[in-house]
């Protein structure tokens, strides 16, 4: 999974929103598959709800970037 977040500012705290966010997103998926929920994600441009097997898959590591 690649995700981008670029800024010309040098505040510090913006130096690494891209790595948390990541890591937020991952961890969202990690609570939905736990409970057994559905998480709404934004995928070629539609909503869609991701569940089961392809909550599984969205968890999977990629060898994106």
């Amino acid at each position: 999974m690649t995700a981008g977040f670029t800024t010309e500012r040098q505040d510090p705290d913006l130096q690494h929103v891209s790595v948390a966010l990541l890591r937020a997103g991952q961890r969202a998926r990690e609570l939905a598959r736990q409970t057994g929920t559905g998480i709404a994600v934004e995928m070629d441009g539609e909503l869609r709800i991701l569940q089961g097997t392809e909550l599984e898959r969205a968890l999977e590591p990629s060898d994106e970037g």
